[in-house]
């Protein structure tokens, strides 16, 4: 059997901060029109996506957890498995401690007042946490993008904040995603791979009439490797009838 494997379909999980940072936060995706349907839609208008920033260097941690249940008949023996729950997870670290969207996300959506010249303040307290929609664009090698949309999420814990000198202050959190209304939680689009064109050694074309290495052209062209005159077969160079000798 050959070898059927491919490095094209290995991907990495680079961020593409071409698109607004990697992440961004919008409102709810609650409509089928709302949810992007590959990786180079453009988010609907309606969720007001901003930008979330930067994101610590471990990225996004994804957990599904699938609880299953086994009913079984008289005999002992398996006759179906249920999944009596499910769930989806999002793990990551906000970087941006003053950007005022983050801070939404992490504290309550009335409990972070921007000034009129930029300053934040931010109460903490056990109103609910907002919801949100979170798109995050990823890129890969062989020119393959990667996009992972979360229509309804929201932060269900955070870890414990540090203000040290030798640090920044950063929000590592977990966000649980909720169902659509098609009951999908999360969606994630990969783009197929771009082919380059590979040329032949020496950067010459293939063959059918095409140059050889060399820049020379191929065989029945007349010229051999080098651009010189080929001997006609049996005669003399240039293709002369010889005559016989006496």
């Amino acid at each position: 059997m050959p070898d059927l494997r491919n490095r094209k379909n290995v991907i990495t999980g680079a961020p593409d901060v071409s698109a607004s940072g990697g992440i961004t936060l919008g409102k709810v995706a609650e409509k089928a029109e709302h949810i992007p349907k590959n990786v180079k839609d453009e988010l609907a208008a309606e969720l007001a996506a901003i930008a979330a920033g930067y994101i610590g260097n471990d990225g996004i941690t994804k957990t599904v957890d699938r609880e299953t249940e086994k009913i079984k008949d008289w005999n002992g023996d398996t006759v179906i498995v249920l999944t009596s729950e499910h769930s989806v997870m999002l793990k990551l670290v906000f970087l941006e401690g003053a950007n005022a969207e983050v801070l939404k996300m992490i504290a309550g959506e009335n409990n972070v007042t921007v000034g009129g010249d930029g300053s934040i303040t931010v109460v903490d307290n056990a109103d609910d946490l907002p919801h949100r929609s979170m798109d995050f664009h990823i890129k890969s090698q062989a020119g393959r993008k990667i996009r992972v949309f979360a229509p309804d999420a929201q932060v269900t814990n955070v870890s414990d904040v540090v203000y040290v000198r030798n640090d920044v202050i950063k929000y590592e959190v977990e966000i649980e995603c909720f169902s659509d209304i098609d009951s999908n939680k999360l969606y994630s689009f990969i783009s197929p791979a771009e082919d380059a064109a590979v040329a032949s050694p020496g950067g010459a074309a293939d063959a059918g009439g095409a140059a050889s290495p060399g820049g020379a052209a191929s065989p029945g062209g007349g010229v051999s490797p080098g651009g010189g005159v080929s001997p006609s077969p049996g005669g003399v160079p240039g293709g002369g009838d010889t005559e016989d000798a006496d």
